[in-house]
C-alpha cells in the first residue's frame, strides 16, 4: 500500500536562475547600514491533498518587475505533484512543459 501525500516539483530549472539572478535577495538600511531580508508577498494559495494550503508568492526584482508564482498542474502520483509556473510583469512565462511534467510524476 502507497503513501498518499503532496509533493512539489516547484518552479522549473529555468525560473529558479530567472529569480536567482533577478530578484532583490536583501536590502541595506538606511539608517543602522545592516542587511535586510526581503519579505516576499503572499499573492494567494493553492490547496494540497489534506485541504492545506500552500503559498504562492510575488518577488520584486532589481529592475522593479515583479514576478508572480501560479499554480500549473497538478497531475496524480500517490498524491498530487505540484508544478508552479513563474509570471513576470512584462509578460514573460517560465512554465513546465507537458513532457517535463510527465517525467516529474
Amino acid at each position: 500500500m502507497g503513501i498518499r501525500c503532496d509533493q512539489f516539483a516547484g518552479l522549473t530549472i529555468e525560473a529558479n536562475g530567472f529569480l536567482t539572478s533577478h530578484q532583490i535577495s536583501a536590502t541595506i538600511c538606511e539608517r543602522c547600514k545592516q542587511l535586510l531580508p526581503v519579505e516576499h508577498e503572499v499573492i494567494g494559495h493553492f490547496e494540497g491533498m489534506f485541504d492545506e494550503k500552500f503559498p504562492l508568492y510575488r518577488y520584486i526584482l532589481k529592475d522593479g518587475r515583479t514576478a508572480d508564482m501560479f499554480h500549473q498542474a497538478s497531475p496524480w502520483s500517490s498524491g498530487p505533484v505540484h508544478h508552479l509556473g513563474l509570471r513576470v510583469s512584462d509578460g514573460t512565462e517560465f512554465v513546465w512543459t507537458e513532457e517535463e511534467i510527465e517525467e516529474n510524476t
